[in-house]
């Protein structure tokens, strides 16, 4: 029997471990994929911190994968041997209501890629055929891995919030998520955005992929800056890193009228005022959890047509045998990271 190497976890707390595993094959409707890039997420050091619970140990984590077709089996249709292709991260049936109308995200029989099931720090894995999507040979692997979630993450959540022409639109956090909220909301037509972060590198990056303007809390008023520069508070506010204090900002910093919309996971409550929160600013506040299907044909796209700037995405590219030192520099903070990937030849 064929082997492969994978990163697997075998217990929160611990470094992964690289070791042999059977290559899967493809089953009904399944392809056999050769991983080509993985992006390290800062939720794989939630997994392995055990702030996030996996359901299963070991578990191959990785779940922002991108990579070439090997195999397919009966029945998969539209893919072949040699298809360049990046996948959607959630397996669903494909059956219910949500899987039919666009919201695979909402399947109740959905198993995400490096947290439920082995994802991809592994050299080969065994995926439904529905959820790759083809790309062109013009994007890197490494790029076309973060279109997965470092991309469609933030596009799903701004397009939940609805964001229209002319809005003014508040980011926070400007990490692997929010560099591309930034270039999203300028392309779905906001006349103002602003990136909030605490690093100034970071936000320098923000305006060189488009910010028209930056808020560093640490020498800021930040309340007061965004209600000066935007007239009284930003149409569409996305929070990014999931703490409460910023889930607070998010929530002050949006206008009379406008959406606040939650996409870092913060597991801590947050004290909300619905009389003066929601009632007398009638504002929407939104979640929005991962992203659906339908997202993907679009930032494919737009990745293609060169649209999104994906040259400061991938900060640096790192073999298999060393995706310990990739979650230690990002757990840790070293360097400006935008996102680390886990790169094979």
């Amino acid at each position: 029997m064929k082997t492969m190497r994978a990163a697997q976890l075998t217990k929160p707390g611990r470094p992964l471990e690289l070791i042999e595993v059977p290559i899967p094959r493809p089953g009904r409707g399944e392809i056999l994929l050769k991983v080509k890039a993985a992006g390290i997420c800062s939720s794989d050091l939630h997994y392995q911190d055990g702030r996030s619970q996996v359901t299963k140990l070991p578990i191959t984590l990785g779940h922002e994968i991108a990579g070439e077709v090997v195999e397919c089996g009966e029945e998969v249709k539209g893919l072949k041997a040699g298809d360049r292709v990046c996948l959607f991260y959630l397996v669903t049936c494909g059956e219910c209501m949500a899987c039919c109308t666009g919201n695979d995200n909402y399947c109740s029989e959905a198993e995400m890629l490096g947290k439920n099931i082995d994802g991809g720090f592994a050299e080969y894995l065994v995926i439904p055929a529905r959820n790759a999507f083809p790309f062109p040979e013009s994007i890197p692997y490494s790029q076309a891995a973060l279109l997965t979630d470092a991309v469609a993450t933030p596009f799903h959540a701004l397009t939940r919030a609805g964001v229209k022409t002319g809005d003014s639109v508040l980011i926070i956090g400007i990490g692997g998520l929010g560099l591309h909220a930034v270039q999203i909301a300028k392309i779905m037509g906001a006349g103002q955005v602003i990136a909030m972060d605490l690093d100034r590198d970071k936000l320098d990056l923000a305006q060189k992929v488009g910010a028209t303007a930056t808020v560093n809390p640490r020498q800021d008023n930040a309340l007061e800056k965004i209600r000066t520069l935007t007239g009284g508070g930003a149409d569409v506010a996305a929070e990014l890193i999931g703490l409460p204090e910023t889930v607070r900002q998010a929530i002050d910093c949006t206008a009379v009228g406008g959406r606040t919309v939650i996409v870092g996971i913060c597991p801590e409550e947050v004290g909300i005022s619905p009389y003066h929160d929601l009632l007398l600013k009638e504002m929407t506040l939104l979640g929005s959890a991962d992203q659906s299907r339908i997202d993907f044909p679009v930032i494919i796209e737009l990745a293609a047509q060169n649209r999104l700037d994906m040259s400061y995405s991938v900060a640096r590219e790192l073999p298999l045998e060393e995706v310990n030192r990739g979650l230690e520099m990002l757990r840790e903070k070293e360097e400006n990271i935008v996102r680390l990937v886990v790169s094979f030849p």
